[in-house]
This record gives structure tokens, sequence and C-alpha cells, in this order.
């Protein structure tokens, strides 16, 4: 088989099938290449996250399901939130994927998430929540 280099200097409609698939794969393969670079760059200059967190600082009323129908109730707080999340600061760990209830009394917040990750933090753990539902109004 001739080397690239050969096929490359020959035109396109001269070439061998073999050779035009192994040059239309080449460019398949750059063109990807150059996509996927791209949406790396992107990504990294934007950040993981889709939306701008801010500081909170506040407690936050915690509930799950643990063990089939025992429901738990604890207070956490809240680092920081987005449109999309938080990060929770528990004395304990919570399993990925754990669906809560949260509710933020100080600011009238209240909605359901799942738990995306869990992170040993020194004595306490910090819990990357990902909302499903978030709605702020009156307390009941």
């Amino acid at each position: 088989m001739s080397t690239l280099w050969q096929i490359l200097d020959k035109p396109f409609a001269q070439l061998r099938l073999e050779q035009q698939l192994l040059a239309a794969l080449v460019a398949f393969c750059c063109v990807a290449l150059a996509i996927s670079s791209v949406a790396f760059a992107v990504r990294r200059i934007r950040g993981s996250r889709f939306h701008e967190r801010r500081f909170v600082g506040r407690p936050v009323l915690i509930s799950w399901r643990e063990g089939g129908a025992l429901r738990q109730f604890d207070e956490g707080f809240c680092q920081d939130m987005s449109a999309g999340g938080m990060a929770l600061e528990l004395p304990f760990p919570l399993k990925v994927r754990t669906r809560l209830s949260l509710r933020m009394s100080a600011t009238n917040l209240s909605g359901t998430g799942v738990v995306r990750h869990c992170t040993s933090s020194g004595p306490l753990y910090v819990v990357g929540v990902r909302f499903d539902r978030l709605t702020q109004g009156a307390e009941k």
C-alpha cells in the first residue's frame, strides 16, 4: 500500500478505492479531532457549570428517604447556589443519586433535588445537589 504522502500528492479522483477510503478516513479523523479540541477548549474557558454560583451562607432544612420508607430530617449549610443547584455542607455523607427535599426558610425557597457528588472536607462533607424543582413563595 502506498504511503499517506504519496496518496495526498495525487488528485482524489486518480486514487484507487482503498486509497480514497483511507484519505476520507484521515480527513474525517482530522475534522473530529478539531471539533473535539474546540469543544474541550470552550468547556475549559467557560467552566463545567452552566449557571453562575453565588455565595449564600444560610442554613437549609433537608429531608430524604433512607432504608426504604424511613424519612430522615436534618439541617445543612448552603455554601453557594445557582439556578441549577447548590453546594451543601453536612456533618455526614449522602449517597450519590439520593433524592432530597430542601427548604431555606430565610429566603422562602423550597424544592427538590438529587445528590450529584459528595466529598469529604475535613470533619464535614460538601454535597453537590442538582435541582429538579425550586420555588420561592410564602411559608405555610
